[in-house]
C-alpha cells in the first residue's frame, strides 16, 4: 500500500467515524413533531423524485425512529404507522417507477435491491414486496 492509499484509507475512516459519533440535542415537542412532519411531507407528498434520495435514506429513517421514541405523542404515532397505508403505498410506487423511467442510465436491479428501496422508503409503515404498476400480478 501506498502513501496515497494509505492517507485515503485514513481519511475515509475519519468521515465513517464523524459519521457514527453522537451529539446530544436538545428539541423541543414542537420542533419534533415539525421535523417528523417534514419527513414523512417528504417521503409520502413530495412529488418530486429527486426526494426519493431522502425519502429512502435509512439515516433519516433511523432519526425519524429516535423521534419518535422521544415524542410525547410517539404511541400514537406507532400505532397509527403500524397499519399498511394503501394511498401512501400507491403514491411512492408511482414516485419510485418515475424515478427509473427518468433514469438517463437505467440501472438493473435485483428483486432484493427493488425490495429493499422500497421497505426503505415506505418506512414507517408495514409493506409487502415491491409490485410495479405494471405487473399484470397485481
Amino acid at each position: 500500500m501506498n502513501s496515497n492509499d494509505q492517507q485515503h484509507s485514513q481519511e475515509q475512516h475519519r468521515e465513517r467515524s464523524a459519521e457514527e459519533a453522537t451529539q446530544a440535542v436538545h428539541l423541543t415537542q414542537g420542533e419534533i413533531h415539525a421535523i417528523q412532519k417534514a419527513l414523512l411531507f417528504l417521503k409520502f407528498e413530495c412529488e418530486e423524485t429527486a426526494s426519493l434520495l431522502y425519502a429512502g435514506s435509512p439515516l433519516l429513517n433511523i432519526a425519524l425512529s429516535k423521534m419518535r421514541e422521544a415524542d410525547v405523542h410517539g404511541e400514537f404515532s406507532k400505532q397509527f404507522h403500524s397499519n399498511p397505508n394503501r394511498h401512501a403505498e400507491s403514491f411512492m410506487r408511482d414516485k419510485l417507477e418515475r424515478s427509473y423511467a427518468e433514469e438517463h442510465v437505467p440501472h438493473e436491479r435485483t428483486e432484493a435491491q427493488l425490495n429493499e428501496i422500497w421497505q426503505s422508503c415506505m418506512f414507517p409503515f408495514p409493506t409487502g414486496q415491491f409490485k410495479p404498476e405494471s405487473d399484470p400480478q397485481s
